[in-house]
């Protein structure tokens, strides 16, 4: 089992009870005993009660929560993050998109309608044309189809995206 990732602890437990499946490791306490050893210091601090005291009543699945709890944001600060400050920036619009589904969790709930659009709202404005131009609804079918809109038009989208977001000139008097 490898060392847990602190941001990253619930993708973490899914590859580790693969593991888990794999190797036939069916007992809580057998899965509590491997978490443990792959905490690093500051994570196991954390969650340091349920090291000292471990329940006696499904402890992995106790510590699992726990460790979830304590180093996920929580759904509102995740919505915040996605509606103040995330952008496409260098990324692919498909890891754009993957970006926001991963902020908005498994248990957050989001209109399909909403969702494409937060993510059309980010994508340069030349992409966001041709993008309307089209009839589907799938938002990972839109993304795929902006990854190759700028794969072809990469620097002179750039370029359209500034001259169309610079300020007019001024004229002298």
């Amino acid at each position: 089992v490898s060392r847990v990732l602190v941001a990253g602890s619930e993708l973490w437990f899914l590859t580790t009870e693969s593991i888990f499946r794999k190797h036939r490791i069916t007992s809580s306490q057998t899965k509590f005993d491997y978490v443990v050893s792959a905490l690093p210091q500051a994570t196991a601090a954390m969650v340091r009660g349920i090291l000292h005291s471990p329940p006696d009543d499904q402890p992995y699945e106790k510590l699992r929560e726990e460790l979830i709890r304590r180093t996920t944001e929580s759904e509102p600060r995740r919505l915040q993050q996605l509606l103040t400050s995330e952008e496409l920036g260098d990324r692919k619009p498909t890891e754009f998109l993957r970006r926001i589904e991963q902020l908005l969790g498994d248990k957050a709930t989001i209109d399909t309608a909403i969702l494409s659009e937060l993510f059309l709202q980010r994508l340069p404005a030349p992409v966001r044309m041709i993008l309307s131009a089209t009839t589907t609804d799938s938002i990972a079918t839109l993304a795929r189809m902006a990854d190759q809109i700028l794969d072809v038009g990469g620097s002179s989208i750039s370029a359209l995206e500034q001259s169309t977001s610079a300020p007019p000139p001024t004229s002298k008097i």
